[in-house]
């Protein structure tokens, strides 16, 4: 089973989804994780999320976690200073992370953390896949590039251009996508990994999915946090 290309995409929150989901896999030392940003917010233990992720690079497994809109938003808000930032952040399930943590404010979570998420790369690249929030802008003469940042965090159209990224296939979150959409991207240039594990009871919605690149396998785990009621 090892040696394995792994991605998850949008935990948002759901860490016994996310821990469960680990086990279904059967995750090893040998194998590559990549997971696809919004470790936080809207569910109800982003905290554990974290500390799972934490942990599993500190137990020498090979995560490799990248920034989603949702960090970008709770670091804007640390770092701007500016109250419509804070503001912004909380109407989009940053209040449910503060409680979680039991803080008031964002840069009181643990520096650990902190340190964490302001670490997190907007995108990885491979030889064979680009892996990244949202998108990739490819009108751009480099995509990578700084004026390409608003891009890979919110994107939305799903617009990529192979040709511009070295024939790499694009793998992102962000966008909730129904299960049979998600599995109908696989065999596509961009593959859509957010089932929106956030939205349990919309049908063919409400799961966290995990895909194995090189065998197209799909590992899907209905969310468990919701029901827990926690």
């Amino acid at each position: 089973m090892g040696n394995r290309t792994l991605v998850i995409g949008d935990i948002h929150g759901c860490a016994r989804t996310f821990n469960i989901l680990l086990d279904v896999v059967g995750l090893e030392r040998t194998d590559t994780l990549y997971l696809l940003g919004d470790y936080i917010d809207r569910g109800p233990d982003s905290r554990g999320v974290i500390e799972t992720i934490l942990q599993l690079q500190k137990d020498g497994f090979v995560v490799r976690p990248i920034r989603g809109n949702h960090e970008d938003m709770m670091l804007l808000a640390i770092q701007s200073g500016v109250f419509e930032d804070l503001l912004d952040w909380l109407e989009n399930g940053g209040d449910v992370t503060l409680r979680n943590y039991g803080v008031q404010h964002p840069q009181n979570l643990p520096e650990e953390h902190l340190r964490f998420l302001e670490s997190l790369p907007l995108h990885c690249v491979t030889d064979k896949f680009v892996f990244v929030h949202a998108g990739i802008d490819c009108t751009l003469a480099d995509p990578f590039s700084a004026s390409g940042r608003q891009h890979m965090l919110w994107d939305r159209t799903g617009l990529i251009d192979i040709g511009k990224l070295g024939g790499r296939k694009v793998v992102s979150g962000h966008s909730t996508r129904k299960l049979d959409d998600i599995k109908k991207s696989l065999k596509k240039n961009h593959i859509h990994l957010d089932n929106g594990v956030y939205l349990s009871g919309f049908q063919g919605k409400g799961n966290l999915v995990c895909v194995d690149l090189g065998t197209n396998e799909l590992f899907v785990q209905p969310n468990i946090d919701e029901r827990a009621g926690e």
